[in-house]
C-alpha cells in the first residue's frame, strides 16, 4: 500500500532555526523539499568533507589485516592519515613507474655506471647509448668507431658506440639516448625501496581497515551534518522568520501537530496538489516486504499517484525466476548461500535475504516437478513415481515434463498476468466514474483472444467458438470508450493507433513463452555437458576432471539463468505487465530528513 502524504508547511522564529531543524531530524517524518536552491560556503565545506572522508573509506581495504590488534586513533585523525597514505602511494607508484619504464629501457646495456662514462667523456673517450629500428645499424662518419648491438628492448634495437676525439662523432639512422639517471644497480636497489615503500602503505591499510567502522560511523557523521547544511540552505528567510517545506506521511502528521505547540511552530497542513512531486512511501506486509530488496536492487518505484504491485510482482517474479533457473540442485545452492550469509551479517536487511529464500525455495519445488538435479533426472527424486504423494502432485510433475505444457502454461501465466493489470485498471477507473473504465474490459477480452489465438497458431489449440466474438465486442468497447468525449480532439490518434496497440496484445502474450525458451536452454547446456564428460567417469582421474569442469559449468550456467531473470522475469513485470496496468514507474523514494543510525 502507497502511504498517503501531506504537504507540510512549518514557520519558526529565525532565531530558533537550529532548535526546529534538529527536532525535525530527531522526529524523522518529513521528506523536505528545498523552497530555493541550496548554497553557501558552509555547505560547499560541508560537502568537501563527505568527499574527503568517502575517498579515505573507499581507499581502505575491506577485510582488515590479520593478527593484527584494532588500532584505537580517532576516526578523524585516520581520515588525515588515509589522505595521506593515499597521496604518497600515488607519489610512489608514479616514481615506480617511472623507474621501471628507465629500467626497462638500459637494463640491455648490462651494468652502466653514468660518473664514470662521463668522466671517460672528459679524456676524449666517448661511450654513447642508441636505439635503431629493429634490424637497422646505426652509420657513423668515425671508421675508428667501436659499434656494439646489446640486443633489443621494447623500442628496437640496442647499440653502444664508442669514439676517441676532440668531440663524439656523427651518427645517423639511430636515436641516441641520454645517459640514465644512476647506474642499473641503483635503479633495482630504488624499485626495491619503491616495492618495499608501497607494501609498507598498504600494509598501514590494512591496520586501519580494523576499525572500519569507525571511519563508516565518520561518514554517516559528516553525511548528516551535509544534509543539515543543505535543508538549512534550502529554507526561506524573512522578516525574522524561517520556513521549511515537505511531505508527512498521514499516520504521522499527529506527531507534528502534538510538537508545534511545544516549540512556537506555525503549521500548514494540506493535500498534495497534482503539481507537486510527492514521495512514493510503500507500507509492505510481511507477505510484500521482501519485495523491497528488488525494488532497491533495480531502482524503481512506482508513483504517489499509481498502484502498489508489490503482492503481484513478487508473486509472478517468484514464478518466472523458478521457471527461468529451474533445477532443485540451483536453488538448494541458493538457499544454502542465503541462509550462510544471512547468519555472518546479522545487521544486513532482512528483506533481501527473505527475497531470496523465496527465490530459491520456489525454484526447488520447480526443479522438483520437472525432476532436474545438476542437469541429470535422478529416479530417486522423482516426484511422478511417488506413491506416497497425491495423485494430483503426480500429475502435475508429469504434466510439466511435456514441452509443450510449459509452453501452454506459459501462455496461461501471461494471460492471468495481463488479466490482473486489466482488471485493476477497470476498477481503479470504475472509482473514478470515468467511462474509460468499459475500454479496460474492451482490452480485457482482447487479451483473452490473443490467449486463444496465441495457443492455436503456437501449440495448435483449438479456439473456442466464443473468442471471435469476444474479441469483436472487445474492439467495439475499445473504439466506443477509450477516450472520454471531452478529451477526443485532444486525443484523436489513439485512434489510427489502436491497430498498432491490438498487434502489441498479441506480441506481449507471446513474449511470456521467453520463460521457456530460457528455461530450456539453461537445462540443454547442463545436460549437453553432463553427456559430454560422462565417458569420463571410469577411472578415478576422469572423476576428478568431471568434476572440476561440471563445476565451472555448472557456475556459468547459473550466471546465466541468473542474467535471463534479470532480463526477461524483470521485463514481463516492468514492461508487459505494467504498460497494460498503465503504471510508469514514476516514483521517487520517501526519504525523510533523519539522523542516521551508527554501527
Amino acid at each position: 500500500m502507497i502511504t498517503p502524504m501531506k504537504k507540510v508547511t512549518i514557520l519558526c522564529i529565525e532565531s530558533l532555526k537550529t532548535i526546529t531543524l534538529e527536532e525535525l531530524r530527531s522526529m524523522g517524518l518529513l521528506h523536505v523539499i528545498h523552497l530555493q536552491s541550496p548554497t553557501g560556503s558552509d555547505l560547499n565545506y560541508a560537502k568537501a568533507e563527505l568527499q574527503r572522508v568517502q575517498k579515505a573509506i573507499d581507499e581502505v581495504p575491506s577485510k582488515g589485516k590479520k593478527n593484527i590488534a584494532p588500532i584505537s586513533d580517532a576516526a578523524d585523525s585516520l581520515v588525515d592519515e588515509v589522505q595521506k597514505l593515499i597521496a604518497e602511494r600515488k607519489e610512489s607508484e608514479e616514481m615506480l613507474s617511472q623507474m621501471k619504464a628507465e629500467l626497462s629501457r638500459y637494463e640491455v646495456y648490462g651494468e652502466l655506471n653514468p660518473s664514470q662514462i662521463t668522466a671517460l667523456s672528459e679524456k676524449g673517450i666517448y661511450i654513447r647509448l642508441f636505439e635503431t629500428e629493429k634490424n637497422k645499424k646505426p652509420v657513423t662518419e668515425d671508421d675508428s668507431a667501436l659499434i656494439y648491438h646489446y640486443g633489443k628492448n621494447i623500442y628496437g634495437d640496442c647499440y653502444v658506440i664508442i669514439n676517441r676525439g676532440e668531440s663524439p662523432s656523427e651518427v645517423t639512422n639511430a636515436n641516441e639516448l641520454r645517459l640514465p639517471s644512476c647506474s642499473i644497480s641503483k635503479m633495482k636497489s630504488n624499485i626495491f625501496q619503491s616495492e618495499k615503500a608501497l607494501s609498507k602503505i598498504q600494509s598501514r591499510l590494512e591496520e586501519i581497515a580494523t576499525v572500519k567502522d569507525s571511519l563508516k560511523n565518520q561518514l554517516l557523521s559528516v553525511s548528516d551534518n551535509y544534509t543539515l547544511k543543505e535543508v538549512d540552505a534550502g529554507m526561506l528567510e524573512t522578516s525574522g522568520i524561517a520556513m521549511i517545506q515537505g511531505f508527512c506521511p498521514v499516520p504521522r502528521i499527529s506527531e507534528l501537530k502534538s510538537k508545534a505547540p511545544k516549540l512556537g511552530w506555525g503549521l500548514k497542513i494540506e493535500d498534495p496538489t497534482e503539481d507537486d512531486a510527492v514521495p512514493t512511501l510503500i507500507a509492505y506486509n510481511k507477505l510484500s516486504r521482501p519485495m523491497k530488496f528488488l525494488y532497491d536492487i533495480i531502482g524503481i518505484s512506482p508513483g504517489y499517484n499509481e498502484m502498489d504491485v508489490s503482492m503481484v510482482f513478487l508473486a509472478f517474479f517468484s514464478i518466472f525466476f523458478a521457471m527461468i533457473v529451474g533445477d532443485t540442485a540451483y536453488g538448494i545452492i541458493f538457499l544454502t548461500l542465503t541462509l550462510v550469509a544471512q547468519a555472518k551479517m546479522p545487521k544486513a536487511p532482512k528483506a533481501a535475504f527473505h527475497f531470496l529464500i523465496l527465490m530459491s525455495c520456489t525454484t526447488i519445488v520447480w526443479g522438483f516437478l520437472n525432476n532436474s538435479f545438476l542437469g541429470f533426472s535422478p529416479a530417486a527424486l522423482d516426484l511422478a513415481q511417488k506413491s506416497f504423494l497425491p495423485e494430483g502432485v503426480r500429475k502435475v510433475a508429469l504434466w510439466v515434463r511435456d514441452a509443450s505444457n510449459v509452453q501452454y502454461l506459459c501462455f496461461i501465466l501471461g494471460v492471468i498476468h495481463l488479466t490482473i493489470a486489466h482488471i485493476w485498471n477497470f476498477i481503479l477507473r470504475l472509482k473514478q466514474k470515468s467511462t474509460t473504465a468499459l475500454a479496460q474490459l474492451g482490452w480485457l477480452f482482447s487479451t483473452w483472444f490473443m490467449f486463444f489465438l496465441a495457443s492455436n497458431m503456437v501449440l495448435k489449440k483449438e479456439m473456442p467458438e466464443f473468442a471471435m466474438p469476444l474479441f469483436i465486442t472487445g474492439l467495439v468497447l475499445i473504439v466506443l470508450f477509450m477516450v472520454q468525449p471531452k478529451n477526443i480532439k485532444k486525443e484523436w490518434i489513439s485512434f489510427p493507433m489502436l491497430i498498432f496497440d491490438v498487434i502489441n496484445n498479441f506480441v506481449d502474450i507471446i513474449s511470456y513463452i521467453r520463460l521457456f525458451a530460457v528455461g530450456m536452454a539453461g537445462v540443454a547446456i547442463a545436460q549437453a555437458f553432463n553427456m559430454m564428460l560422462s565417458p569420463l567417469f571410469g577411472s578415478a582421474v576422469g572423476i576428478a576432471v568431471s568434476v572440476i569442469a561440471l563445476f565451472f559449468v555448472h557456475c556459468l550456467n547459473i550466471a546465466l539463468g541468473i542474467m535471463g531473470v534479470a532480463v526477461h522475469a524483470l521485463r514481463l513485470n516492468t514492461l508487459e505487465f505494467s504498460n497494460h496496468l498503465g503504471l510508469q514507474w514514476s516514483g521517487s523514494e520517501f526519504t525523510p530528513f533523519v539522523k542516521q543510525k551508527m554501527n
